[in-house]
């Protein structure tokens, strides 16, 4: 399975991704918002739930490797984990390609093959409030702010509200 736009080619993660995965996972500036810097043994996990083949019945997660056509380096990952009614939507991107519109991009590509190829009609994705490129990626796909958990995780000691954006199509 692969998806196409203008600059980005998304196919299932396989194996050979498990570098940026890590990498991903590493990164200062990924993990900012997101969660802190967790244990290999924890993003291993991660990413072998993410590397069986994908069905519209599966209920483990589907990850795109996201690739820049024009240099053919993965630049992230995106995806989703659909529980028969909702698929809730994340995505990372390696610093040196943030504000350049790919998680956008990519998002939009993903929403829209899963309402029409796999009849997937509402969506969901959890942001920390704060992070206010992830909202404006968010919004720019549609998704409207619903609802907030106020203090419901720790990052770096800090406590953070999680926002709850949704889509229905």
């Amino acid at each position: 399975m692969q998806l196409f736009t203008e600059r980005l080619k998304m196919r299932q993660l396989s194996d050979a991704d498990w570098s940026v995965f890590l990498q991903l996972h590493r990164e200062p500036d990924v993990l900012e918002y997101c969660f802190d810097m967790p244990k290999e043994v924890f993003v291993r996990q991660r990413f072998e739930q993410r590397l069986p083949i994908w069905g519209p019945d599966s209920r483990h997660p589907l990850c795109f490797a996201v690739i820049n056509n024009e240099t053919q380096e993965v630049i992230g990952v995106t995806g989703f984990t659909y529980d028969g009614i909702t698929a809730e939507l994340g995505y990372l991107f390696l610093p040196k390609h943030f504000s350049k519109g790919y998680a956008t991009e990519s998002l939009r590509t993903v929403i829209e093959w899963a309402w029409q190829e796999c009849g997937i009609k509402q969506f969901k994705a959890v942001v920390t409030r704060g992070n206010t490129s992830s909202e404006n990626v968010l919004s720019k796909c549609g998704l409207t702010q619903t609802d907030a958990i106020p203090q419901s995780h720790i990052i770096a000691g800090t406590r953070y509200d999680d926002l709850i954006y949704t889509l229905k199509v």
